[in-house]
């Protein structure tokens, strides 16, 4: 009898090794560069405040502890961001980009159930291209005019 409990305690502990990467399944991420506009979950889902007259408020949702969010408005898709590492702060790299658009360097993480997970590691200001920098002229008295925005001469 005891010669059977012990091939079956062994046998429980060879599958327990066989099977625990399955429960201990680590995730890897890749480097990525994504563009979005930095948002509080708490006020964008429930009550759709967005833009630069919520920024007092994600402000505050900050200071109560809300991890913010990057929102990738073209590819609409939401990253969870997270600090590069533990014991820091994840909104830390983002605080002064509240309701604004920038571009992150950081690493993807996919969890389980899909979700996006975004490890900052660098954040830029994602500012509107100047289209007339590239020709070298400044912009037209009326930026909006169609025709002739960089006041280029016929």
């Amino acid at each position: 009898m005891k010669a059977l409990c012990r091939i079956g305690l062994v046998a429980a502990l060879a599958l327990a090794v066989v099977a625990a990467p399955a429960w201990a399944q680590k995730l890897t991420g890749k480097p990525v560069t994504v563009t979005g506009r930095v948002v509080d979950n708490v006020c964008i889902w429930p009550a759709g405040l967005a833009g630069e007259s919520h920024r007092e408020c994600a402000i505050g949702c900050d200071k109560a502890g809300v991890r913010m969010a990057l929102l990738d408005e073209k590819a609409n898709v939401l990253y969870t961001v997270m600090a590069d590492g533990p014991f820091k702060d994840p909104n830390a790299p983002l605080r002064e980009h509240f309701e604004r658009t920038v571009t992150v360097k950081g690493t993807l993480y996919t969890a389980p159930g899909g979700q996006k997970i975004l490890a900052v590691q660098e954040v830029k200001s994602a500012r509107a291209a100047n289209p007339c920098a590239a020709k070298g002229k400044a912009p037209a008295a009326n930026p909006c005019a169609p025709k002739n925005p960089c006041g280029a001469k016929k």
